[in-house]
């Protein structure tokens, strides 16, 4: 894993990417945090400037950004996640407690894969390893954006898609098939946390968020309205009003 991010003077703030992106699907945060926050936005193992591609776990990616806070003389942060980073940010916490002040769980979830969840990620895997990742604008774009989404928003995933290797794409889809169950752990969290979903998010439903926020003590729910998955990037205005309200003191 590999800083491609860190601006700005204040508390840290740790940024972790979807997949299949890279650091750069934060930059509609940037501008808005740096003026108050330290921000520091790695690239996961084989995405972006991380190279070159292994296999990984979400436990190993835990590690990668532990020494990356180590590197970066970071003590503490607040750790946000979307999607897979949000199952990265849960690796973290599980491991690095202590080094976690705050927690930003954003359109995702505590759970493992479900069976068919996992037979989905073994077909993703046979169509990557027989057709690269052309397959994946098709695949993925729909899923991750609301249907009216922006041409900008599109053209941008789909740029950030584009530039992702095969075997990247590969060990994330085995990493995050392979993940561990946090769903009976998230009661333990005691840093304040937030979970955020998109109101048309098709992956993971507001109803499933609003559920997860409600096993961990004071957990802050939003909602951001007109967004889907990539509810930073659908709808950055309302994701930045919440977490920076979240995040000040």
């Amino acid at each position: 894993m590999k800083t491609a991010f860190d601006q700005g003077k204040g508390p840290a703030v740790l940024l972790i990417h979807a997949f299949p992106l890279n650091h750069t699907m934060w930059e509609p945060q940037l501008a808005s945090f740096t003026s108050e926050f330290r921000v520091v936005a790695p690239d996961v193992r084989g995405f972006g400037r991380s190279q070159p591609q292994s296999p990984w776990t979400m436990e190993e990616a835990a590690d990668d950004i532990n020494a990356l806070l180590d590197s970066s003389g970071v003590e503490t942060c607040a750790v946000a996640g979307v999607s897979m980073g949000g199952y990265i940010a849960l690796a973290f916490w599980s491991k690095y407690p202590q080094r976690v002040r705050r927690l930003i769980l954003a359109n995702t979830r505590a759970r493992a894969d479900t069976e068919t969840e996992k037979t989905a990620r073994n077909e993703m895997i046979a169509g990557l390893q027989q057709n690269g990742t052309a397959l994946l604008p098709d695949r993925m774009l729909p899923r991750l954006l609301r249907p009216n989404a922006s041409q900008e928003t599109v053209q941008a995933v789909r740029k950030m898609i584009d530039a992702v290797h095969p075997s990247a794409a590969i060990y994330a889809v085995m990493a995050m098939r392979d993940r561990v169950d946090f769903s009976s752990a998230v009661h333990r969290i005691q840093c304040p946390t937030m979970v955020v979903t998109g109101s048309d998010d098709v992956i993971i439903s507001a109803g499933e968020a609003r559920a997860l926020a409600g096993t961990i003590s004071g957990c802050r729910f939003f909602e951001v309205p007109h967004s889907g998955h990539l509810s930073n990037l659908e709808n950055p205005e309302e994701f930045n009003r919440a977490l920076l309200a979240f995040l000040r003191p």
